[in-house]
């Protein structure tokens, strides 16, 4: 009988975790899941900011090209876009260059405009120039009414 129970004890002893393995396990299991919520959230967080930031890059190019300050007007080009501006008495040039949409002037000097431009495509019809723009992953499109300048005037 006495060898018996000394086996029961020993069967017990060895089956099974203990109160404080089951509880520190858990623990740790809750804290890689809190860990890794923070992370997804954070990387979120950056993905909405850079986003928004890029939408704010775009508003502010079209804004600048169709602006009333420089009064733009097509005079040519598909990837050399040239326009005049009349309230400048200037000519500009709008170009994609290694990533990087510039707008420069004839004498010097560059603005850049857009940055990590993977595709840029313009079209000019009915007195109406459409921009399209393909960066960091998002594709972008706008439609400006802008007149042509003839080359004669």
């Amino acid at each position: 009988m006495e060898r018996l129970k000394l086996k029961l004890k020993i069967i017990k002893k060895m089956s099974g975790f203990t109160m404080i393995e089951s509880v520190s396990a858990l623990f740790i299991t809750a804290l890689a899941f809190s860990v890794l919520g923070i992370a997804l959230k954070s990387s979120s967080t950056m993905i909405k900011q850079t986003r928004a930031s890029d939408n704010y890059e775009w508003a502010q190019f079209v804004d600048l090209i169709g602006s009333d300050n420089l009064s733009l007007e097509y005079v040519t080009g598909e990837t050399l876009i040239r326009f005049y501006s009349p309230t400048k008495e200037k000519i500009y040039r709008l170009f994609c260059e290694d990533k990087l949409i510039r707008m420069t002037g004839v004498e010097a000097g560059y603005i850049p405009l857009l940055y990590d431009v993977n595709s840029f495509t313009t079209k000019y019809e009915d007195t109406t120039l459409t921009i399209m723009v393909e960066m960091k992953g998002q594709s972008y499109i706008c439609h400006i009414a802008m007149p042509k300048r003839g080359m004669g005037e």
